[in-house]
């Protein structure tokens, strides 16, 4: 990642004076430019501005640099593909959430002038902690439960950049300077922190976000949780919850707090986790079973303040495999997204970023390629297929389908079950995400094609933009909803007094929800064990509300009575 120390960036203030694309690198004087960025982009001061050192290079470019530190160099040249005026700066990391030279070299003033690295106690991280806010700067989890200023420090620089893995040597050396400048020194830490630890920063929103981490006990609001009958024999491994406090926002909210974590467990070699949510002011606990964490190795459950995301670590010796995971709570459903994998090694500097969930970036320069999809076809839901089947090389993911799906079958991601190939023809219902619909044919539309289909005894028509049709990738965020019944019931194949049965199953039967139709539920029960795919040679029919239970996972259909 080093190697990359410069790569190309478009300085934000000369964006707007773009040249004709015709332009040549020796039509345009780039020094004034090269000048005016000091001040007006990178944030230094005109006295230091003063001090650098100005290099006219081949084919127009300006290269310059302070004379403290002739291998920190910065570039401008002209850009022959655009025709604007860019530039290369040491310090580029790739960070998605970078909020600019200017912007930090501002802060890093501010902490200078107040003195906070120089000593470092609770007043000095409020202060820092009301700083980065109002620059909407994510606060890293080393800074957030930084006790040494060393540690301050390197949190602060992470929170700027990124993490250090993806810092090039120039910014290795400012983050250097700064701890000599305050006479500090800094370790890394060990990953592992044994007991409760707990800290709570403001958020934007007006609320305030106390996050815990804790290993090997449990914090004193969840003991009652982690005493249910249904974890008897299971030892908590760890885990971390995130609190947001309403209280003093001054806004309506319908819950004074909100929040969510999650909690591995260990019993006879056997891993387990839990989702945590805050509902109706208080914690709750839902299974999401033994497929949510690989079973060996090393394990972290940790909150990541860069991504803002809880992650599931997996350490090893020569770096670190995480899962950063979404938990979810709302009026229909519990269950838990997997964002995305990542992959970091140590020693040899690589990065593997599998997304899971469109739109997810690392915190590191991620250089994709040409052929590299938006994301992995895997089951969103954590838990659904064991997350050790998830594609964790860009080769798997190229030739990866979705696990266990049948041949001519697509997924699809709610979207209407209609009669006719029109948005105005009747519908049977809306199918839940992750449904599975055999592709009988496939006929042309305006402006998207539709899908022939067939599931049980009914027949009808899928849009196909919103299934997994020719490679694309559903969002199947919204787990598709399972259900166990409550006593021995017959399943029907229609709705009406005269409709006949399709069969009688007994209570505790489980099943997969295919759309929902007033008090009733068409559903597939499957022939043998219930996986997170649906059973195509499965029992289709309708069932009554009232007769099941319904959950996001069989996992937590497992915890519910009978």
């Amino acid at each position: 990642m080093k190697a990359r120390a410069n790569v190309l960036f478009v300085f934000l203030v000369m964006i707007a004076l773009s040249l004709p694309p015709a332009a040549k690198a020796g039509e345009i004087d780039l020094m004034p430019y090269a000048a005016a960025d000091l001040t007006e982009v990178l944030g230094y001061t005109a006295e230091e501005a003063e001090a650098f050192v100005f290099e006219r290079r081949e084919g127009g470019e300006v290269a310059f640099w302070h004379p403290d530190h002739p291998d920190w160099v910065y570039t401008v040249f002209i850009d022959r593909k655009t025709g604007q005026i860019s530039g290369t700066t040491p310090f580029d990391t790739g960070y998605v959430r970078y909020r600019g030279e200017n912007t930090v070299r501002e802060l890093m003033r501010i902490v200078r002038e107040k003195g906070w690295f120089a000593a470092w106690d609770r007043e000095a991280q409020a202060e820092l902690f009301d700083l980065l806010n109002k620059e909407n700067i994510r606060i890293s989890t080393e800074l957030l439960f930084a006790e040494s200023a060393a540690t301050a420090a390197h949190g602060f620089f992470e929170s700027c950049y990124g993490p250090e893995f993806g810092w090039p040597e120039a910014l290795s050396g400012l983050f250097r300077s700064v701890l000599k400048e305050n006479g500090l020194e800094w370790e890394a830490e060990n990953i592992h922190h044994p007991g409760i630890r707990r800290a709570s920063s403001p958020e934007t929103t007006g609320s305030v976000r106390t996050v815990t981490l804790f290993e090997g006990e449990a914090p004193e609001e969840l003991e009652p949780l982690f005493g249910d009958p249904r974890l008897a024999g299971w030892r908590c491994l760890g885990g971390a919850s995130i609190l947001f406090d309403w209280t003093r926002s001054g806004k309506d909210t319908p819950a004074n707090y909100s929040g969510y974590g999650l909690a591995a467990f260990e019993k006879d070699g056997r891993r387990m986790l839990l989702q945590l949510a805050v509902i109706n002011d208080e914690w709750r606990i839902f299974p999401l079973g033994e497929n949510a964490l690989i079973q060996t190795g090393d394990i972290l459950v940790t909150y990541d303040g860069m991504q803002a995301s809880l992650a599931v670590e997996y350490p090893s010796g020569h770096g670190t495999e995480a899962f950063y995971l979404a938990p979810t709570a709302n009026a229909k459903s519990v269950y838990c997204t997997i964002k995305a994998y990542e992959r970091l090694d140590a020693d040899t500097g690589d990065a593997v970023w599998i997304p899971v969930s469109p739109g997810d970036m690392p915190t590191w320069k991620w250089e994709k390629t040409p052929k590299e999809p938006e994301c992995a076809r895997f089951p969103h839901q954590l838990g659904a297929a064991p997350i050790g089947d998830l594609p964790t090389t860009l080769e798997e993911v190229l030739q990866y389908g979705y696990p266990g799906l049948p041949g001519n079958c697509v997924l699809a991601d709610g979207v209407n079950f209609r009669t006719g190939t029109s948005s105005r023809s009747r519908s049977h219902g809306m199918l839940e995400p992750g449904v599975i619909i055999p592709v009988l044919e496939v006929l042309p539309g305006d402006p998207n094609p539709w899908i022939r289909t067939r599931l049980g005894s009914l027949e009808g028509y899928v849009a196909a933009n919103y299934t997994s049709l020719d490679g694309r990738i559903p969002s199947l965020v919204t787990p598709q909803t399972v259900a166990k019944a409550k006593k021995e019931f017959t399943l029907m194949r229609g709705t009406g007094w005269l409709d006949p049965a399709v069969g009688a199953f007994p209570a505790g039967t489980l099943m997969h929800v295919v759309f929902e139709d007033g008090d009733w539920l068409y559903v597939d029960v499957p022939r043998g064990e219930m996986t997170w795919l649906m059973d195509m040679e499965g029992s289709f029919g309708y069932v009554r509300k009232s007769d099941v239970f319904t959950a996001s996972s069989v996992c937590q259909l497992e915890w519910m009575d009978e």
